[in-house]
């Protein structure tokens, strides 16, 4: 309204009734703008300029944005966390367990600066036991964990350092390669006899959104998830069908659906609502052209071939479109969102699968700072996770001063997460090994590497009785009853050859009372602890042994050693 107010002299008298009238018009106009505003995704409202700029180092970035926030809610973050706590912590996250004595002894004789946390990080990075921990998680990812044959796939593309944009086109592509990609058309044959749930599942894992509500009507609160919306990416996979275990692809096929007012309507192929994506022309084959498809599709499943792919793809059309400079944004923001809450136990954006326009980040700058980083460094997740932990606002503590815990996505006090199966059944083997198992004066570098690999699997058996932890964990029935009553914890963890041993191997007792300390929680124990402890096993020194697996199995069983924090 700038333009108007040279031109009007509204003062008094005849001039009121024009008063009114502009300022009635300046108010119309003015909620127009801001609904307009309002119509806006929160990305889009964003100036790009209020960024960070795209040359500092993440870790920066992460603690500037964090820190902003909290200050402007004149709020304190927790200290942070003790070095013994923060290597327990880095080793869960990156190794998928916690350290051995000797790690933990190697770790803390580097000392606390920087520059020997990053020396911690890069080292841990370096190693083959965090590729097949990322491995792992990106399979729960992905797959739930069922993904056996993806999981052969998914080892070799993290070994070789595969970008998360590639590992998102070999999933979708489907195209075996022994060499290069097996098994990763286990992530399209797992769900080809569902289009419906392939479409959501591929909207859910790769670009954080949820449409599936959309299906039968409109969203209610989301107005960009219409039917349009979900037929429009359901039309991506409508054309994937199974023969004989193996993938194929038509060129032809058009799908419709009804509307919730009854009316049949024809999908149109587009990405997550946006404008309609053009095939190249194609007609429907004649009887006579689809009979003979079938007798070759048959012929092939006799023969265990695949069918050959198709020359025009719309899997492949997805592909292009999800990765384009103009639609990336959904999925960088996605596994941004998913590391994220990996390593802090709540995302930017929560629910994870509900990164849509009206949903707006706790810290919606570092979120378009973080994603605009990985889509320029080759969606490269070790380079996220290397700023995520070398952060300061990872390394806060989880303990709170005050009664009140801040909210979660503030991320001002580290927030305490159960652990995953792997980790749990990984934790309780390493911790109740023998200490000096892994210690280099007792072998060479690649038999460690040995040693560790050879624990890990052992610890395999053990993840079927851990749940995976979700928004409201609790400790299942099944797995206190293990923990309790199962021959394998008795015989495994506690059979007297491993910790329990190098405990009766120390004179005193508080020094086999500090040794289970370090190795199954990595502290020290306070004097009261070990002075309660002492008691305990000098109530039974005609046993002194089983007091030994009491206090061990006690420990490992404790809510202490059950979460990461």
């Amino acid at each position: 309204m700038r333009y108007l107010s040279p031109s009007l002299h509204l003062t008094n008298g005849k001039s009121s009734a024009r008063r009114a009238w502009v300022l009635s018009l300046a108010m119309v106009c003015g909620a127009m703008a801001s609904a307009a505003n309002a119509a806006k995704p929160w990305w889009e409202k964003m100036d790009p300029a209020t960024l960070p700029a795209a040359n500092l180092p993440m870790a920066e970035v992460i603690d500037r944005c964090i820190d902003q926030k909290l200050k402007q809610r004149d709020m304190m973050p927790a200290l942070t966390a003790p070095l013994e706590t923060r290597l327990r912590r880095l080793m869960l996250d990156l190794h998928g367990r916690v350290p051995t004595v000797g790690e933990l002894d190697a770790f803390i004789a580097e000392g606390d600066s920087p520059e020997a946390w990053a020396r911690h990080v890069d080292r841990l990075m370096a190693s083959q036991a965090f590729d097949r921990h990322l491995s792992n998680e990106l399979n729960w990812l992905l797959m739930d964990g069922q993904g056996s044959e993806f999981q052969k796939y998914l080892d070799l593309a993290v070994t070789k350092k595969k970008g998360w944009d590639v590992v998102f086109r070999d999933a979708i592509a489907g195209q075996v390669d022994t060499e290069s990609r097996p098994g990763v058309d286990q992530f399209l044959r797992q769900r080809v006899m569902d289009t419906d749930r392939m479409a959501n599942d591929v909207s859910v894992r790769f670009f954080g959104v949820n449409i599936s509500c959309a299906q039968c009507h409109d969203h209610p609160y989301v107005k960009d998830w219409t039917q349009d919306t979900y037929y429009g990416m359901k039309s991506f996979f409508a054309r994937t069908f199974d023969n004989g275990g193996f993938v194929g692809e038509r060129e032809y096929g058009q799908i419709s659906f009804k509307t919730s007012k009854g009316k049949e309507k024809p999908a149109i192929l587009s990405f997550l609502g946006g404008a309609p994506l053009t095939d190249p022309a194609s007609m429907e084959p004649t009887e006579e052209q689809k009979k003979a498809e079938r007798a070759l599709l048959e012929q092939l499943k006799k023969d265990k071939k695949p069918p050959p792919p198709a020359q025009y793809s719309r899997r492949a059309r997805l592909i292009e479109t999800g990765l384009s400079t103009e639609q990336q944004h959904w999925f960088a923001r996605a596994i941004v969102n998913r590391m994220w809450d990996r390593l802090f136990g709540c995302g930017l954006v929560m629910p994870l699968d509900q990164m849509h326009g009206e949903n707006t980040p706790s810290h919606p700058e570092l979120m378009q700072w973080l994603a605009r980083d990985l889509a320029a460094n080759g969606y490269d997740l070790r380079r996220l996770i290397r700023g995520i932990v070398t952060s300061k606002t990872w390394q806060r503590d989880s303990r709170w001063q005050s009664d009140t815990r801040p909210a979660r996505n503030l991320f001002a006090v580290a927030h305490p997460r159960p652990l995953t199966p792997r980790q749990q059944a990984m934790s309780l083997r390493f911790a109740a090994m023998e200490p000096a198992y892994l210690a280099p004066s007792k072998a060479k570098p690649e038999e460690i590497e040995q040693r560790i690999l050879n624990t890990e699997r052992g610890a395999s058996g053990f993840e079927r009785w851990f749940e995976r932890p979700g928004e409201d964990f609790q400790v299942s029935v099944d797995e206190a009853l293990f923990l309790s009553n199962s021959n394998d914890v008795q015989g495994q963890l506690l059979d007297g050859s491993g910790l329990v041993k190098a405990m009766e191997a120390l004179p005193e007792v508080a020094e086999r009372i500090r040794l289970a300390g370090k190795a199954i929680w990595q502290r020290e124990l306070s004097e009261e602890e070990v002075s309660l402890l002492a008691s305990y096993l000098d109530a039974r020194s005609d046993r002194p042994q089983a007091g030994l697996r009491q206090i061990v199995w006690a420990m490992l069983s404790s809510a202490e050693f059950r979460f990461n924090y």
